[in-house]
């Protein structure tokens, strides 16, 4: 009987401790918006090294710290990432599209399209 009071007990502190945990605000539940949402380098033959900055906007808060992303770091890699700004560079002689994504701490996501 005594471990069944226990067993119940300990239940119950388990519930309250994830209906609290459970219960904050989200925060932003909105996408992030990359500026610019595309960027187009090179002439079609071949592209010099080029480099955009991105920013990341929600019509919330943007939860800090950002993950950046690329899909083919073969045509390009994110060199550094600040606040809501990223930088990202093609690699010279690389052709394709690469989709760069940021992801929030509450995570949502957003991305741009790079073609080179």
């Amino acid at each position: 009987m005594r471990m069944l009071g226990m067993l119940c007990v300990a239940i119950v502190m388990a519930v309250t401790v994830c209906f609290w945990t459970g219960c904050e605000s989200a925060g932003g539940t909105d996408g992030i918006s990359l500026s610019p949402a595309s960027v187009t380098f090179g002439n079609g033959s071949s592209n010099a090294t080029s480099a955009v900055v991105f920013t990341a906007q929600v019509s919330g808060t943007l939860a800090l710290p950002l993950q950046w992303r690329v899909s083919d770091s073969a045509l390009g890699n994110i060199i550094s990432a600040a606040g809501s700004n990223a930088t990202y560079r093609a690699n010279s002689g690389r052709k394709g599209d690469n989709i760069v994504t940021v992801t929030d701490q509450y995570g949502n996501e957003g991305s741009a399209v790079v073609t080179q």
